[in-house]
């Protein structure tokens, strides 16, 4: 995802600087775009206006956030997809020193930032949504701006989240159980594209039962992260996420059955390998 934006706004004319935990991977896509790789976070802080955070998780941007020492006014912006107690304390971090904080969750593939047509929904006080809308609306197909409050964006972002991971194992086992039967998922396929299950069916099924060894676009240790966040969220909220923590038990037990890099759709070879 930070390659799509990176690649988008690099394209758009903006000057890109590039931070990654692995610099090589950073120096590779900085020969495409001709953007400029610096060697930690805060030499990213000093040297550029807007922050675009892509991490995995909380820790990471808890690893990255400790080494800035100031911020000048520059603007954080977010796409992580976090919890929102983290969003609240990242928010207080970056305004106690000095910057702007504003939460700014994907919904929706690489392909769809890097093309300009991915849905964003922002929240963050009014001065900083401000000052970051002409980057979020380049790098946007739709913005959807929830309020001043960072961690309703974070919440939303955990709702899309959990609903898609569910409904993809969902559709996972219900292709599994027609194959049980001899049904072809082919056939499968073709019957659900003339149901209101259409659109997930033909995006969904050939893609879940690809080679688990296939380059993936959405890993599935990062679902299982997402699904743990929605959890714990809920959990905060004294709201039981029933479904929810099932489906993370299922990605759970496909972590330690060697799948966590494969992509989160190849949840179907993981169910496969329990029958």
């Amino acid at each position: 995802m930070g390659s799509a934006a990176a690649e988008r706004l690099a394209s758009m004319g903006y000057n890109v600087i590039l931070w990654n935990r692995t610099r090589e991977k950073a120096e590779e896509l900085a020969g495409k775009i001709n953007a400029k790789v610096v060697p930690g976070p805060f030499d990213a802080v000093q040297e550029a206006e807007f922050i675009l955070l892509f991490l995995s998780d909380e820790d990471a941007i808890y690893s990255v956030m400790s080494t800035f020492h100031r911020m000048d006014g520059a603007i954080i912006i977010n796409h992580a997809t976090i919890t929102p107690h983290g969003s609240s304390r990242f928010s207080s971090f970056t305004q106690a020193l000095g910057g702007c904080y504003v939460e700014a969750p994907i919904l929706g593939g690489p392909s769809a930032l890097r093309n300009g047509k991915a849905l964003i929904v922002v929240a963050g006080s009014r001065t900083c949504k401000s000052a970051a809308k002409g980057i979020l609306n380049d790098l946007a197909g739709e913005l959807i701006d929830l309020g001043e409050e960072p961690e309703k964006a974070a919440a939303l972002k955990l709702s899309f989240n959990s609903l898609l991971i569910g409904s993809v194992s969902l559709l996972a086992e219900a292709v599994l159980l027609s194959e049980s039967y001899g049904v072809d998922s082919n056939l499968v396929k073709e019957v659900l594209s003339k149901t209101i299950f259409g659109p997930i069916a033909e995006k969904y099924i050939d893609r879940m039962r690809d080679d688990p060894a296939k380059d993936a676009s959405f890993t599935l240790s990062l679902a299982m992260k997402d699904l743990d966040y929605a959890v714990r969220t809920g959990f905060y909220k004294g709201l039981p996420q029933h479904l929810t923590a099932s489906a993370l038990n299922l990605y759970r037990y496909g972590v330690r059955s060697g799948f966590a890099k494969s992509d989160y759709t190849r949840i179907y070879h993981v169910i496969k390998g329990r029958e």
